[in-house]
C-alpha cells in the first residue's frame, strides 16, 4: 500500500480503484467476459478497503465495498412508485394472441409493423431509482402503487451497477426489471436448507423473493441472486424511440438485459419462435415461465396507455403448464448430512418437458400426508422451478386399488438400519446415529466445503474412494490420512497428494466458527455458528451452555437451542469433539487476543451509526478489552454503546435501566488502556 501524504492523490486512488473495480465486476457478472484473474480483482479491493478504512471520510454509498455495507433492518419502509408497476394481461394460445394483435391495431387505427419478443423472467419485479448515475433506492413491486425499499439487499446483486456507465442517462429516472434465482445453485442451496433443519423452497421465484426479504444484507448477500432489466417508469421523459432502442441503452449503461429478445417484424414467426423457446427453455439457468410481446415504437405504446390493471402494448403468452401423470411405483428413503431422512417417489419413467423422470422428491411426512400420497397410485408431477421434480397430486384418489395403504416412515434408517425418530413440530424425520456412512459422507463433504473449513479437493468422489478403501469414517480420520494412502487413488499424483494434505492441516487453523458450521449441527448455518462463537468464545464454552445461556443470544429460540444443547449431549459427538481437539484443532477464538480485562463479564450491544468503527472493528475492540458482544439488548445486557440514529435498540436499554454510552466515550476507554 502506498503512503498517500496528498487528500487529491488518495481521492484520486481511490476513485481509479473503484472505476477499475466496477468495470471488472461488470465484465465478470452483466457481460460474463472477465479478463483479470481473481487475484488481481481480490488486490484492487483488498487495496480500496484499506484506503477507505484510512480515510473513511471519502467513502460513498456506491463505493464497491458498501455492496454488504448495510447494518440489519427492523423492517422495509413503504416506497410510493412515481409511476404505477402495472402487471400484464395473459394470453394462453395463439389464437388469443392474434385476437390481442388485432385489437391493438385496431386502437391505433394502422397496422403495427414491429414487435419485441421478451423472455417472461420467473422472478421478482423490482424499480431502481437512480439520480446522476448513482443508485438511490431499490423497492419491490409490491401492489403495483407501492412497494418495499430493499435497497441494502439489492446492492448485494453484483449485476445491478451502482453508478452507471456512459453519460447521456436522464438526471433522474426510475429502470424496472426482475430479480432470478440462477437454476445452477438451486438445488444446492435447498440441500443446505434441509441439511440446516430448514424446509427447502418450492421454487426458484420463491427463492429469490425470500432472499430479497431477509432483514440482514449480509444474509441476502450469501444468495447468488442475478438481474435482467427491460423499461424504465417513464421513457416519455427520454429520446428513447423504441423498446429495442431501450433496451440498447440499458445496456450502455451497465445494466444486464437479457440476449433473448428477438425483434419481429413478421407477426406469422412469433408461433415457431415460441415453440422453439418450450422446447429448449429447460437448457436456460433460470425460470421462465412464458413469453412478452411488446409494441415497439414508444409512441405507439404512449397511444396505447394502460388499463386500471395492464399496459394495452404489451401482453404475456403463458406457456402450457409442464406436468404429467404417470405411476408411482414406491416410496423410499434418502438420507442427507444432518441425518435428515427425506421420502421419495420411485416413478414409472415418463417424459417431462424432454427429459426422462424416474423419481421425484416428496419432501417430507406432513407433505405426504397433506397430500395423501400413496405407492401404487397415479399420479401429477411437474418440475418445480424446472428444476426439481415434485409429486403435486395423486389423480385416482377415488379409484385407488383396494390393498391401498397410508405410507408410514419407516423405523429404522435405510442405511444404518439405527431408529428414525420425529420430534413434535418438526416436518423432517431423522436418523440419530452420527456414525451412519451416508450420514457421514453427506457431513465430511460438508465440513471439507469452503463455507466451512474449505478443504481444497476434497470433494464427493475422492470422499467416496475414501470411504470405499476403508481410509475414513468420520471427521476425525480426515486428519490421520498420510500421503502413502492416497498415492494410489485415481487421480492422485505426488502434486495434489501433498496439496491436499497441506490443505488438510490448514483447515486445523480455521475460525472456530467455520468449524462449528461444518459440525452440522441441526438448524446451525454459517451465520448462526458466528454468532454462537463470536457470544461464547469457543467450542467447550458452547458445549457448557444451558439451554437458558443458548436462549439468550438473539435469534436462538426454544427449537434451536435444543437442537444445539441435544447434539453437545450426544455421546458420539462429545467423543468427535474430544478426538479433534486431541488432533491439534483449536476451540478457542484465536483471532483476537484479549489485550485487557476492562470489560470481562460485561454483554455489551451496539446500535446506531457509527463514525470511527465499523461493526468489525468495533466488535473486535469489545473482545480485546474482554468483554462478549452481543447482536441484540436482553435483560443481560450490561452496555448499549449507541451511535447515531438510534432505533428500538436504545429504546429498549433504556427501559430496561442498562448503561448507554457513546462511541466517543467507548473510544476514550480503548485509548486511556490501549
Amino acid at each position: 500500500m502506498e503512503d498517500f501524504k496528498e487528500p487529491k492523490s488518495v481521492s484520486k486512488k481511490i476513485d481509479t480503484l473503484r472505476s477499475q473495480i466496477e468495470t471488472a465486476n461488470h465484465k465478470y457478472y452483466v457481460l460474463q467476459a472477465p479478463d483479470i484473474s481473481d487475484q488481481e480483482y481480490d488486490d484492487m479491493m483488498s487495496d480500496l478497503i484499506d484506503l477507505e478504512k484510512r480515510f473513511p471520510e471519502l467513502i460513498t454509498p456506491e463505493s464497491p465495498t458498501q455492496r454488504v455495507g448495510g447494518s440489519p433492518s427492523t423492517g422495509f419502509s413503504t416506497v410510493l412508485h412515481v409511476d404505477e408497476m402495472l402487471s400484464l394481461s395473459n394470453v394462453f394460445n395463439m389464437e388469443q394472441l392474434y385476437e390481442w394483435r388485432k385489437r391493438t391495431e385496431k386502437n391505433i387505427g394502422e397496422p403495427i409493423k414491429e414487435f419485441i419478443l421478451e423472455e417472461k423472467i420467473d422472478g421478482l419485479a423490482i424499480s431502481l431509482t437512480y439520480s446522476s448515475g448513482l443508485l438511490l433506492r431499490g423497492a419491490t413491486r409490491g401492489n403495483g402503487r407501492q412497494g418495499e425499499d430493499i435497497t441494502e439487499n439489492l446492492k448485494t446483486i453484483r449485476s445491478i451497477p451502482l453508478k452507471l456507465m456512459g453519460s447521456d442517462f436522464p438526471d433522474d429516472f426510475e429502470v424496472r426489471g426482475e430479480v432470478f434465482f440462477p437454476l445452477s445453485a438451486f438445488e444446492k442451496y435447498n440441500e443446505e436448507r434441509v441439511g440446516n433443519g430448514e424446509v427447502p423452497y418450492s421454487n426458484t421465484r420463491n427463492a429469490a423473493s425470500g432472499a430479497l426479504r431477509q432483514l440482514d444484507p449480509a444474509e441476502a448477500a450469501k444468495r447468488p441472486l442475478d438481474a435482467f432489466f427491460y423499461s424504465i417508469g417513464n421513457v416519455r421523459n427520454t429520446k428513447i424511440i423504441s423498446q429495442y432502442q431501450l433496451l440498447k441503452k440499458l445496456k450502455d449503461w451497465g445494466f444486464k438485459t437479457n440476449l433473448n429478445s428477438h425483434l419481429i417484424n413478421n407477426f406469422d414467426d412469433v408461433p415457431d419462435i415460441i415453440d422453439k423457446k418450450i422446447e429448449t427453455r429447460l437448457a436456460l439457468n433460470y425460470s421462465i415461465d412464458g413469453m412478452v410481446i411488446k409494441v415497439n415504437k414508444i409512441d405507439f405504446q404512449e397511444y396505447l396507455g394502460n388499463t386500471s390493471k395492464d399496459p394495452r402494448w404489451a401482453t404475456a403468452i403463458k406457456f402450457p403448464a409442464t406436468k404429467v401423470e404417470t405411476k408411482l411405483i414406491d416410496i423410499k428413503i434418502s438420507l442427507g448430512r444432518t441425518g435428515v431422512a427425506t421420502p421419495y417417489a420411485v416413478l414409472e419413467p415418463v417424459d417431462l418437458d424432454g427429459v426422462t423422470i424416474k423419481s421425484a422428491t416428496l419432501h417430507n411426512l406432513d407433505y405426504i400426508r397433506s397430500k395423501d400420497i400413496r405407492a401404487g397410485d397415479d399420479v401429477v408431477i411437474q418440475r418445480a422451478g424446472d428444476v426439481i421434480p415434485q409429486v403435486v397430486k395423486p389423480s385416482n384418489i377415488n379409484n385407488r386399488i383396494s390393498s391401498s395403504t397410508e405410507f408410514q416412515m419407516p423405523e429404522e434408517c435405510p442405511v444404518c438400519f439405527s431408529q428414525l425418530i420425529k420430534y413434535e413440530n418438526d416436518p423432517f424425520t431423522r436418523c440419530i446415529n452420527s456414525k451412519c456412512s451416508q450420514q457421514m459422507k453427506r457431513l465430511i463433504e460438508h465440513y471439507a466445503s469452503k463455507q466451512s473449513v474449505d478443504i481444497e479437493g476434497l470433494g464427493e468422489g475422492i470422499i467416496n474412494q475414501l470411504f470405499e478403501k476403508g481410509l475414513i469414517r468420520s471427521i476425525t480420520d480426515l486428519y490421520k490420512i498420510t500421503s502413502d494412502n492416497l498415492i494410489d487413488l485415481e487421480g492422485f499424483g505426488q502434486k495434489s497428494v501433498k496439496n491436499l494434505l497441506d490443505s488438510i492441516e490448514k483447515s486445523k487453523t480455521k475460525p472456530i466458527s467455520r468449524i462449528v458450521h461444518g459440525l452440522g449441527i441441526p438448524h446451525v448455518g454459517s451465520e448462526l455458528s458466528e454468532v454462537l462463537t463470536d457470544y461464547f468464545g469457543s467450542i467447550d464454552s458452547i458445549f457448557l451452555a444451558t439451554y437458558e445461556d443458548l436462549q439468550q443470544i438473539d435469534g436462538v429460540g426454544p427449537k434451536i437451542s435444543e437442537s444445539i444443547h441435544k447434539w453437545f449431549e450426544t455421546t458420539e459427538n462429545k467423543k468427535l469433539l474430544e478426538e479433534l481437539k486431541l488432533l491439534g484443532i483449536s476451540y478457542k477464538d484465536l483471532t483476537i487476543k484479549t489485550t485487557s480485562n476492562i470489560l470481562s463479564g460485561k454483554n455489551i450491544c451496539v446500535t446506531g451509526q457509527l463514525s470511527k468503527f465499523s461493526r468489525e472493528e468495533i466488535k473486535n475492540k469489545i473482545k480485546m478489552l474482554g468483554g462478549k458482544f452481543h447482536s441484540s439488548v436482553t435483560s443481560n445486557t450490561n452496555i448499549l454503546i449507541a451511535g447515531e440514529n438510534s432505533g428500538t435498540k436504545l429504546q429498549k436499554a433504556e427501559n430496561l435501566g442498562i448503561d448507554i454510552i457513546n462511541e466517543e466515550a467507548f473510544d476514550s476507554l480503548i485509548r486511556s488502556n490501549g
